[in-house]
């Protein structure tokens, strides 16, 4: 398992041509929400101001990509536990 942005299709086609069984989780999340929680990780890597190209560059899923979108509104334990049963297989 990696965690990447893989922010455009053609990004992921890329590691799906090195690893065809790959599968995508997307965090998803409204720019309110993300711009509250970048705020809140002072020294983190990516400062807040870039949030907006970012989410313009964002390409969501598409049909031909196996994956899943999860929203992150939801308190975080729930996201991991989500996440964590769609990845395992198990049930949510």
């Amino acid at each position: 398992m990696i965690g990447c942005s893989a922010l455009k299709h053609s990004y992921r086609e890329i590691i799906r041509e090195a690893s065809p069984e790959v599968t995508f989780l997307h965090l998803h999340g409204s720019r309110e929400l993300l711009a509250q929680r970048l705020e809140a990780r002072p020294g983190h890597f990516m400062p807040a101001s870039l949030l907006d190209s970012q989410l313009a560059t964002l390409e969501m899923l598409q049909p031909d990509e196996s994956g899943r979108m999860v929203d992150i509104s939801t308190p975080v334990a729930a996201v991991v536990d989500q996440a964590r049963s769609w990845l395992t297989g198990s049930a949510a």
